[in-house]
C-alpha cells in the first residue's frame, strides 16, 4: 500500500513574468545509476527488431483525405486550426532500398526535439528510441533534442542534447525518467512566443509531443501556431495514456501502455483471486485506473474473470443509480453465500462514480462552481453554493466520501477521481443492505472487505514485448513524419494482429479527431475519448464479457495471469497483445472451461481445477521441469542417504526450561546424500500434508514435491487435509495424486487445499490430532507454516512421542515474511516470491516518482508476526530495499532498538526530504515496515492499552479508559488513524 504527497513548488505563472528562455543545453545528469539483472537483458534486446519493414528504406507518402471525428463540430474546429485543419491523413508505403542514397547521402541532417508529457505510460522511452534511430537513418548526422520535465522544458528552454550514449541507458525501460514528465500545458500568449524562440534558436525541425488525448491537441494547437507564424519546426505527436481511451480506430487502434498497465493489474488482481479461493472468507473489492473510461477495467476483467466487474459506460447507459448497484451486488454476494462462498473478487474502474447519475451532477456543477471565484473547497462554501438537489446528494455522502470531493483539482480543474475511494462507499452501502437482508432473514452469509486501488504500480513499468516493439515503431513512425516535413499530425501503427515487421504505419491529423468539449467552464477542442463501446462496431470486447459476466457471478473461473514475461522464443504468452484488442481486431474470445461442482468438506470448499482451465502461462509453467539438489534428482527414496551429523541445543539459558516442555532439545541434525547403493524403501506409507499459516507463494510444488518422492514407496499416499488445521481435526482429506498435483505446479495461493490460521495449542487439539493419525494410519504428518505452525508441530512431536503414537511430524518453514531463517534454515517458502513481487510494485513506483519529480511515495510492506518476540520482524521490508535501493527504509528492529520517538522519527524523515530539496529532488521513496507504529513505545504502551478493551469501539468510549499520557498521545492523531486502531481485530 503507499500513498504519494506532492511537494510544492513555485507556480510556474511566476516564470513567464519574470524570465526569457534559454537557448543552450544543460548538462545531462539523469542517468541511471543501477540496472537490475532484467533490465540489462531488456537494454540489450536489439530494437531494430521491433521496425516495421515499411520504415525501412525511403518509404512513400500517401495521402488521403481526413475524416473529421464530429460533423457538427468541423466547423468551429476549422476557425480554430485555419493553418492545419485540411491536413492530409498520411500512409507509409515501401519504397525503394537506397533511392535516396547510401547512408542518406542525398538528405540533408534533421534537428529533432521530444517533450514527454502527462502522465507516465510504459514505453515512452522507446518512443524515443524509434525516434532517435529514425533521424539516424534518415541521415547519421541528425540530432535529436530532449526537453526536460514536460511542456514547460519547451518555454523555458530547458533541454538536453540526447546521445546514443544516453539513449542506450533507457532503451526497453519503463517509465520516463529519462527527461521526466510534466503536466503543463502551453497556454498563454507568452509561452506560445517563448516556445517558438526556443524552437527557432535551436534550429529544431521537429518536435514530437508524446502525451494523451490533451497533450496531442496542446500539441496541434502549437503546430497551427508555428505555421501561422511562419516557423519551421514542424510538430507531430505519439498516442500515450495507460488508460485506453486515445483511440481512433483504424488509424490508432491503441494507446502505448495500456498493455503493460493492465497485465501489471491483472497480475495482482490473478494474486487476490488466488488469495479469495485459498482463504474463502474475503470479497477482494479492487479499483483500477482509468477516469473518464473503463477501458482498463473491462480489459483486466477479459484477463482475469472475477465475479463482478462494473463499467461506467454501462452505469450511465442505464442509469444506475447508487442503490441499483448496491442491490445488485447485494444479490450477487446473498447467492454465492447459499452455496457456501463468502468470497470473491469485484473490480471497478476509479472514474465509476463520475457515471451515476446523481454523482454526475453533483461532480459536474462542483467542478463548475470551484472554478468561479468566491466559491472555497469547504463544506459551508459548496453548500451555500451548490443547487437544492445537488446540495442534498452531497450532504448524503459519508463524512470521507464528502471531503475527497474537496480535494484540490486536477490539472483540467476536474474533482481528483483516483483519491475518491469508491470500492469504500459501495462495501458501506452494500454491508448496509446486507444487514437489512440479515433482519429479514434471507442472508446469513459473512461479508469481509479487502480494498485494493492499483494505479500508479503500473504506471512506469518495464514495457511488455507489445508496448516494447509498438512504441519502437511509433517513434520511428514519427521520425519520418517530420523528415517528410508533415505537421500536425499523430502518428499511427495499424495491423497489429500481424508480426511487427507487417505492421502498416502513417500519421492522422489531430485536428480531424477532434471534438469540443467543455472545460474549466469553457468550450475547447479535444480529441475524443474512446470510452468502452457497448454497442457498433467496436462493442466485441464488452460481447465477450457479456456472455461470461452471469456465469462468472456463481463459477469461480478465475484466470492467473502471472508476472509479464520477456522470453520471446519459449513463452508464447509473452508476445501477447491486449485481449480487448484482439477481439475488436476480429479475434474470437476463448471459451470458458468446465469448473467442477464445489464440494463442501466442512467450512471449505474443495474445487479442483483442471490444467486445461489454468491460464496459459500456468501451462508452460507447469511443463518446466523442476530445479532439485543431485540427492533428490532422482526423486526415490532408495536413491537418497541419511545420515546424523551434529547434535544441536538451545541456548544454554533456555535449556532448562525447555526440558519442561520437551524430553529432549539436544536431536541431531539430519543430513541427505545421494546414496551410493539403493537403501531399502518402506512400502505402504500414509503421509498426511496440512496448510496451517498463511498464503505463500510455492506451497503447490511442496505438494507436487511429496507426491513425486512417495511414487517410488510401494503401495503409499499423500493424504491433503482440506481447510488446514479445521480439515485435519475434522478427517477432511483428499488423495493427491500426481495427476491432480500437475494442474497446481508453479502457482501460487493454497487454494487446492486451503487453510486456517488456528494453532494445535491445547491438550485437547493435540489429542484430536492424534486420534485422526491413528484412524488414517498416518505414518507421517506435515505441517505447513511459519514459526507459530513449527512450533506446533514440535508440540505434536512432544505429545506422540508420550503418548506412543507412530506418527512422524514434520514442520515445513513457510511464510512470505521471512521470519523463521535461522542457523538451520536459510530460506522459506514464499518469501522469495513475494519479495520479487513487492520489489516490482515499488521499483515501478520508485520509476514513477523519478519521472514526475513531484511526489514522495510512502510503501507499507508487510511484516512478519512477533511470535516470541516484542515486535514484529521486517525481513521482507529489508529484503525489498535491497532490491529496489529506496530513498529510506524505517525498519521496526531497528527504530525499536534505538528506542526513537514519533518525533524523533519524523525529524529523520524531515531531513532526508529537506536534504534531497537542496539539490532540487522534491521527489523519492520511502518504505515503512507494517509494525513500525508498534516499536515506538508511546504507540506501544496506546495498542497495549486498546487490545485490552472490545473492538470495535469509538473515541468516546475508549478515552475514559485510557491512562493520561496514552489519551493525549491518541487525542493528537488523525481522524483515520484514530479509526484504524478502533476497528474489529482480526485472527
Amino acid at each position: 500500500q503507499f500513498q504519494r504527497h506532492p511537494c510544492r513548488t513555485p507556480p510556474l505563472q511566476a516564470f513567464s513574468a519574470m524570465s526569457q528562455p534559454e537557448f543552450a543545453p544543460k548538462p545531462y545528469k539523469r542517468a541511471r545509476r543501477a540496472y537490475s539483472a532484467l533490465q540489462k537483458e531488456r537494454l540489450a534486446a536489439e530494437c531494430q527488431a521491433y521496425l516495421p519493414a515499411v520504415l525501412e528504406g525511403c518509404p512513400q507518402v500517401v495521402k488521403k483525405q481526413a475524416i473529421p471525428a464530429s460533423e457538427k463540430d468541423a466547423d468551429t474546429i476549422k476557425g480554430l486550426f485555419p493553418q492545419t485543419y485540411d491536413t492530409p491523413l498520411v500512409e507509409f508505403a515501401a519504397g525503394i532500398d537506397g533511392a535516396a542514397g547510401k547512408d542518406g547521402a542525398s538528405r540533408s541532417p534533421v534537428k529533432v526535439g521530444v517533450v514527454l508529457s502527462g502522465g507516465q505510460a510504459p514505453g515512452g522511452h522507446n518512443v524515443i528510441a524509434g525516434i532517435f534511430d529514425g533521424v539516424k537513418r534518415w541521415h547519421p548526422e541528425s540530432t535529436m533534442i530532449g526537453f526536460l520535465d514536460g511542456p514547460h522544458g519547451i518555454f523555458t528552454g530547458n533541454f538536453v542534447e540526447v546521445t546514443a550514449e544516453i539513449m542506450d541507458g533507457f532503451r526497453n525501460t519503463g517509465g520516463f525518467d529519462m527527461l521526466g514528465s510534466g503536466r503543463h500545458k502551453i497556454e498563454s500568449e507568452e509561452q506560445f512566443a517563448n516556445s517558438m524562440k526556443v524552437c527557432n534558436a535551436i534550429g529544431l525541425d521537429g518536435l514530437v509531443v508524446i502525451g494523451g488525448d490533451d497533450s496531442n491537441t496542446n500539441g496541434a494547437v502549437l503546430a497551427e501556431y508555428f505555421k501561422a507564424k511562419g516557423c519551421k519546426t514542424k510538430v507531430v505527436g505519439a498516442p500515450k495514456t495507460i488508460d485506453g481511451d486515445l483511440k481512433c480506430p483504424p488509424h490508432i487502434p491503441i494507446s502505448f501502455g495500456f498493455d503493460t498497465a493492465c497485465k501489471t493489474y491483472a497480475t495482482l488482481v490473478g494474486n487476490v483471486a488466488v488469495d479469495a479461493l485459498s482463504a474463502q472468507k474475503y470479497y477482494h473489492i479492487v479499483r483500477l485506473m482509468g477516469r473518464s473510461a473503463s477501458n482498463i477495467a473491462l480489459e483486466v476483467a477479459l484477463l482475469t474473470r472475477p465475479n463482478a466487474c462494473l463499467l461506467g459506460e454501462e452505469v450511465a447507459r442505464d442509469k444506475k443509480s447508487l442503490r441499483d448497484l448496491t442491490m445488485d451486488l447485494a444479490d450477487m454476494i446473498e447467492q454465492r453465500s447459499k452455496v457456501g462462498k463468502d468470497y470473491g473478487v469485484i473490480i471497478l474502474p476509479e472514474g465509476l462514480i463520475e457515471f451515476i447519475p446523481e454523482f454526475e451532477r453533483l461532480m459536474s456543477e462542483l467542478n463548475d462552481k470551484l472554478a468561479s471565484p468566491g466559491v472555497e473547497a469547504t463544506e459551508e462554501s459548496v453548500l451555500k453554493a451548490l443547487s437544492p438537489e445537488n446540495a442534498e446528494c452531497f450532504k448524503y455522502l459519508p463524512e470521507f466520501i464528502r471531503a475527497q470531493l474537496l480535494l484540490d483539482r486536477d490539472p483540467h480543474g476536474n474533482v481528483q477521481v483516483t483519491k475518491i475511494e469508491t470500492e469504500k462507499l459501495l462495501a458501506a452501502t452494500v454491508s448496509a443492505e446486507l444487514e437489512q437482508r440479515r433482519a429479514a432473514g434471507s442472508y446469513k452469509g459473512s461479508f469481509k472487505a479487502q480494498f485494493h486501488a492499483y494505479g500508479y504500480e503500473g504506471r512506469a513499468g518495464m514495457p511488455t514485448i507489445f508496448d516494447a516493439s509498438y512504441c519502437y515503431a511509433l517513434g520511428a513512425t514519427a521520425a519520418t513524419l517530420l523528415a517528410h516535413g508533415l505537421t500536425g499530425l499523430i502518428a499511427s501503427v495499424k495491423n497489429l494482429l500481424a508480426p511487427a515487421k507487417e505492421w502498416q504505419c502513417g500519421g492522422v491529423p489531430v485536428t480531424s479527431l477532434c471534438v469540443i468539449e467543455r472545460r474549466k467552464g469553457k468550450d475547447k477542442p479535444v480529441i475524443k475519448k474512446a470510452l468502452v463501446e457497448l454497442e457498433g462496431g467496436m462493442s466485441q470486447p464488452y460481447a465477450a464479457y457479456m456472455k461470461l459476466r452471469s456465469k462468472l457471478r456463481m463459477v469461480d473461473a478465475y484466470n492467473v495471469t502471472g508476472p509479464i514475461q520477456y522470453d520471446m522464443k519459449d513463452c508464447k504468452a509473452s508476445t501477447d497483445i491486449p485481449i480487448t484488442l484482439q477481439l475488436e481486431l476480429g479475434k474470437d474470445a476463448a471459451p470458458l472451461s468446465d469448473i467442477p461442482a464445489p464440494k463442501k468438506m466442512g467450512e471449505f470448499l474443495y474445487i479442483p481445477q483442471s490444467l486445461e482451465a489454468r491460464s496459459e502461462l500456468q501451462q508452460w509453467r507447469t511443463k518446466r521441469p523442476h530445479q532439485v539438489p543431485t540427492s533428490l534428482q532422482e526423486k526415490s527414496i532408495a536413491a537418497v542417504q541419511v545420515s546424523e551429523v551434529n547434535a544441536t541445543m538451545c541456548a544454554e539459558q533456555d535449556m532448562s526450561y525447555m526440558r519442561k516442555f520437551f524430553s529432549s532439545i539436544e536431536a541431531p541434525l539430519l543430513e541427505f546424500k545421494a546414496s551410493e547403493g539403493r537403501t531399502p524403501v518402506p512400502a505402504n506409507q500414509r503421509i498426511g500434508v496440512a496448510f496451517c499459516g498463511r498464503q505463500a507463494p510455492g506451497c503447490h510444488d511442496l505438494l507436487c514435491g511429496m507426491v513425486d518422492v512417495l511414487r517410488s514407496s510401494s503401495s503409499s499416499k499423500v493424504l491433503g487435509f482440506v481447510g488446514g488445521t479445521h480439515g485435519l481435526f475434522e478427517k477432511q482429506w483428499i488423495e493427491l495424486t500426481p495427476e491432480l498435483c500437475k494442474a497446481y505446479a508453479g502457482t501460487g495461493g493454497l487454494e487446492l487445499l486451503g487453510r486456517t490460521v488456528d494453532r494445535i495449542k491445547s491438550t485437547e487439539e493435540l489429542e484430536k490430532v492424534r486420534k485422526v493419525c491413528e484412524e488414517l494410519e498416518l505414518t507421517g504428518l506435515v505441517l505447513i507454516g511459519g514459526a507459530r505452525t513449527n512450533t506446533d508441530a514440535a508440540y505434536v512431536a512432544e505429545h506422540f512421542k508420550k503418548s506412543g503414537a507412530k506418527t512422524a511430524i514434520i514442520g515445513v518453514p513457510c511464510g512470505i515474511e521471512g521470519n523463521m531463517v535461522n542457523e538451520f534454515v536459510e530460506a522459506s517458502v514464499g518469501f522469495d516470491s513475494a519479495a520479487k513481487a513487492v520489489a516490482q510494485l515499488v521499483g515501478n513506483t520508485a520509476i514513477d516518482g523519478s519521472s514526475a519529480r513531484k511526489y514522495y511515495y510512502f510503501l507499507r510492506i508487510m511484516d512478519g508476526a512477533n511470535t516470541g518476540g516484542r515486535t514484529s520482524s521486517s525481513h521482507l521490508a529489508l529484503e525489498v530495499a535491497l532490491q529496489t535501493k529506496p530513498n529510506m527504509l524505517l525498519l521496526t528492529e531497528e527504530v525499536d532498538e534505538k528506542r526513537m520517538s514519533l518525533r524523533e522519527l519524523v525529524k529523520e524523515v524531515a531531513d532526508m526530504v529537506a536534504g534531497r530539496a537542496t539539490d532540487g529532488n522534491n521527489f523519492g521513496t520511502i518504505l515503512v515496515a507494517e509494525g513500525l507504529l508498534a516499536a515506538i513505545p508511546e504507540f506501544r504502551s496506546l495498542i497495549n492499552e486498546l487490545e485490552a478493551l472490545p473492538m470495535p469501539s469509538t473515541p468516546e468510549k475508549v478515552l475514559p479508559e485510557l491512562t493520561q499520557w496514552s489519551r493525549a498521545l491518541f487525542q493528537t492523531l488523525p481522524d483515520f488513524i484514530q479509526r484504524e486502531l478502533l476497528l474489529e481485530r482480526q485472527s
